[in-house]
């Protein structure tokens, strides 16, 4: 079932559009990752889902209703059940754990009530020792606790989040991606999360959602696009790879590189294609049809990942040896995916 839709919305901060026709539908209970590079519109769809902003043209329905359209308000932000967690936080530095909490939760619940969410949210995220620390007490990952915490407190229907770990170092981003997943799975919300890393796609995402200049460029699960990008635009956003172009001839791409065989393309012969190529799926081999020099090489841990280059393309792939700089190598290609545009 899907509890977000949006219907052809469109949304302009004065001359300069943002959404541009936006149809998505999003599903209940699901997390769904909005991913893009800046000013593609992913902060905006948070926005007029929150009711910060509203639609210019179209409309936002929230389960069977209808709450913005044309430039009008249907149902105000604060009977939504919609929280929101923003990426500078903005937490109340005046205010301990246990006071914002409280005050999120206002004066028309009981004392006890207040109590008892307060209590098991501060539990759910670790918090339970900190109730009456300020922010400025607080370290990188208890603030970003905290204001998720300040969003669940609500126990909202739908949980939105703008790139709330991008100002983290990596192992402590990744300890609170697990975290969060840990909390969407316990709770069952419905989550929408707003970033532009590959890394936060593939572990949070149930259904990723690729926003480009306002508009979709593709909807699916993050293995879905990673493996099977229709544009070299999708391809790129979410992990190094190659754009191999070519003339399609009998089945198989006459490239710079040389002939790439046995593609699965829906195209007449002569036609122009393109393929995207990722490291993992470059295979270097004495027997490799293809013939490169290496250009760089990267320690990524366990293995290298080396850049190979020939006239008229380059192309990276991964080997567990580190090779010469400007040795020679064969290598094979395993999978590509043919890329509509």
């Amino acid at each position: 079932m899907e509890l977000i839709r949006f219907e052809r919305v469109e949304f302009a901060y004065g001359d300069t559009p943002v959404l541009c026709g936006l149809n998505l539908g999003v599903r209940e209970h699901e997390v769904t990752v909005v991913v893009g590079s800046s000013g593609s519109g992913k902060t905006t769809v948070l926005r007029l889902i929150a009711g910060f902003e509203v639609p210019d043209k179209g409309r936002l329905v929230l389960g069977d209703e209808v709450v913005a359209e044309e430039g009008r308000v249907v149902r105000p932000p604060e009977t939504r059940n919609v929280s929101m967690v923003f990426q500078d936080l903005a937490l109340w530095p005046h205010l301990t754990v246990g006071d914002t909490l409280d005050f999120v939760l206002g004066p028309h619940l009981s004392r006890d009530e207040r109590r008892r969410r307060t209590s098991e949210t501060t539990t759910l995220l670790g918090l339970e020792s900190l109730v009456h620390a300020r922010p400025a007490q607080l370290s990188g990952g208890e603030r970003q606790r905290l204001a998720i915490a300040r969003a669940l407190v609500t126990q909202p229907r739908i949980l939105l989040m703008d790139e709330p770990l991008a100002n983290l170092d990596p192992p402590l981003r990744l300890s609170l991606l697990d975290e969060i997943r840990r909390i969407h799975d316990r709770l069952g919300l419905t989550m929408l999360y707003v970033t532009h890393n590959p890394q936060e796609t593939f572990i949070l995402g149930d259904r990723a959602v690729v926003l480009r200049e306002g508009r979709i460029e593709q909807v699916g699960s993050p293995r879905e696009l990673y493996d099977q990008p229709r544009t070299a635009f999708v391809a790129s956003l979410l992990g190094r790879c190659a754009i191999v172009r070519g003339a399609l001839q009998n089945g198989q791409l006459n490239t710079a590189m040389g002939i790439i065989g046995s593609l699965d393309a829906n195209g007449e012969d002569g036609s122009q294609v393109s393929l995207a190529i990722r490291p993992e799926d470059v295979y270097v081999s004495d027997g490799g049809a293809f013939e490169g020099r290496v250009e760089r090489i990267t320690c990524i841990g366990g293995s290298f990942e080396v850049e190979l280059t020939g006239p008229g393309w380059r192309l990276s792939a991964l080997v567990r040896a580190e090779p010469k700089p400007g040795s020679l190598l064969h290598f094979g290609i395993a999978k590509t995916a043919w890329l509509q545009k």
